[in-house]
């Protein structure tokens, strides 16, 4: 009881000890695995971001007489079978998965919390039909549906931002329909109704903000789906296009090669790998906050 008492009251209006906001950051910032996994994110996004300044070998030039060299000073984390350096191409296919899982998940949130808000506050058969839509996208599994719009519009990495987007939107608007539907019956929005506070005042001065906690929380988990997403199409030739540099791509070309050259795979691996895995913690994190509960219960 005493943890359903933390997740209300943290997010009722304002007051005088703090507002709900502050208290949640506190919370958030004494988590160790918010903590960790924020910490690598954000270095993973720094390094996305810096990369075009770093003194890297060209990641799309070939050099034949250096192909599979193993790892050395001259390439820190060894060259592929077309003897590009392996550093230069890992550290720029990271702006690529994040470009697209940031973009993706993007259009997604955008799109279910419009979807889900106007089924949260319409008429029944409005919530019923929009409801019934999105469960037709919920049917199919997302990478299928992901993969089956990449091959009808073709490869490329605008079209990954809208397969992606187009099966995530649902569980955004259920997500932020379901929050709205609980929080637009709390005893504060009731007061604003009866105070006269339009419908639109009340939804983005109270049910919104009280409504945002779940949504940041899958948004990161969303983040890390849509990474492993564009990596599985570029792994089956679906997503980015050779010579373009991208983790899943690297893992394809050097299928076959473990034996020989086992950090063609580990590197691009470990790194998709670790950066998921940062997006979900912190998603973990973000969820145990809000709840009140404890992150293993998550795990």
């Amino acid at each position: 009881m005493g943890s359903r008492k933390t997740f209300s009251s943290s997010w009722e209006p304002a007051q005088s000890h703090g507002t709900p906001r502050t208290g949640i950051l506190r919370r958030l910032l004494k988590s160790r695995t918010a903590i960790v996994s924020l910490t690598l994110a954000v270095s993973i996004a720094l390094i996305a971001l810096t990369v075009p300044l770093l003194p890297l070998q060209d990641p799309l030039l070939p050099d034949y007489d250096q192909m599979m060299q193993a790892p050395s000073s001259g390439h820190l984390l060894g060259t592929d079978l077309h003897g590009r350096d392996q550093l230069s191409r890992l550290l720029w296919a990271s702006r690529t998965s994040l470009l697209v899982g940031i973009v993706a998940t993007f259009l997604a949130v955008s799109a279910g919390v419009v979807i889900g808000g106007i089924a949260g506050y319409s008429i029944s058969f409005i919530d019923s039909l929009l409801m019934r839509i999105s469960d037709i996208f919920l049917s199919f599994p997302a990478i299928l549906g992901a993969i089956a719009i990449m091959a009808i519009f073709g490869p490329g990495r605008q079209n990954i931002f809208f397969a992606i987007a187009l099966f995530t939107w649902p569980v955004f608007a259920r997500l932020f329909r379901s929050t709205i539907l609980s929080v637009k019956e709390r005893t504060f929005v009731q007061a604003a109704r009866v105070l006269g506070a339009s419908n639109m005042r009340i939804f983005l001065r109270h049910v919104m903000p009280n409504s945002a906690g779940p949504l940041v929380a899958y948004t990161s988990m969303a983040v890390a789906g849509a990474i492993l997403a564009e990596a599985g199409l570029s792994f089956i030739n679906l997503g980015v296009q050779r010579p373009n540099p991208s983790w899943g791509m690297m893992l394809a070309e050097s299928m076959g090669q473990f034996e020989q050259a086992p950090w063609l795979i580990l590197v691009p691996g470990i790194a998709v790998t670790m950066t998921a895995l940062a997006f979900i913690l912190l998603g973990v994190a973000v969820s145990s906050v809000i709840d009140g509960r404890n992150e293993r219960a998550y795990l």
